[in-house]
């Protein structure tokens, strides 16, 4: 009889325990896309709450530079759109997964004395054709040794690019695991001028595919974006 009693007692105590963990497990299998995302910022919900359903949630975002701007249209909050490139990077299709133990350098805090110089840079395979390069291409990431631009106001300024959206690149934050990746550099001396040089190297095999150099005239942002989308295209359909 005592025995029947516990086993009851065990039994309700597993059942209240299965109810109240119920709604987590529904959110666990809840999928967040960029239509979930829109749907949250438009109903009014903070950036806050945004990003803190995206990190507790399964995720599947299109990161395509089309569906970008289509996030900043409908007035996703640019830390928002930040977050769901970082979420994107991890499940790329094709792309090595990130090792936690090896620390991965952001543009903006590389210190320039210490990043590998480009022919250093293990080579996987020989120099490809630029033109095929730029074809091939899926994806590219940037490396700064100056403050300016921001990453932010870099990327806006080439998703509001034509030309840059006609290559179909989506941008990714870690230059290890792009495509192509651009070097952009102030020019040493040149406080009258402002003068930035940028450079476009093919990842795999470190060979520099194109080079350039503008100034912070105007937009900063704006001039590089201009001249790097029109060293790529010039590649391709050359």
């Amino acid at each position: 009889m005592r025995a029947n009693s516990l086993r009851i007692t065990v039994a309700l105590c597993v059942a209240g325990l299965l109810v109240a963990l119920s709604p987590s497990i529904r959110a666990q299998g809840e999928v967040v896309t960029n239509g979930s995302v829109i749907e949250m910022s438009r109903s009014g919900l903070s950036p806050e709450i945004i990003r803190a359903k995206i990190l507790r949630s399964d995720t599947s975002f299109d990161v395509t530079a089309k569906a970008l701007i289509e996030l900043k249209e409908n007035g996703v909050a640019d830390d928002i759109i930040a977050l769901m490139l970082e979420r994107a990077d991890a499940v790329l299709p094709g792309t090595p997964p990130r090792q936690a133990a090896t620390p991965v350098s952001y543009s903006e805090n590389v210190d320039p004395n210490t990043e590998p110089k480009p022919e250093s840079y293990p080579t996987e395979r020989p120099a490809p054709d630029p033109k095929e390069a730029i074809r091939m291409a899926r994806t590219i990431a940037f490396k700064k040794s100056s403050a300016h631009p921001s990453r932010q106001n870099l990327e806006k300024a080439l998703l509001k690019n034509a030309s840059f959206n006609k290559l179909n690149l989506t941008i990714l934050r870690y230059k290890e695991e792009a495509d192509i990746f651009v070097e952009i550099g102030f020019v040493s001396g040149s406080w009258l001028t402002h003068r930035y040089v940028y450079r476009i190297f093919d990842r795999r095999s470190g060979a520099v595919l194109a080079a350039g150099e503008t100034t912070s005239w105007g937009s900063l942002a704006d001039n590089l974006a201009r001249h790097i989308s029109r060293s790529l295209v010039k590649i391709r359909d050359n």
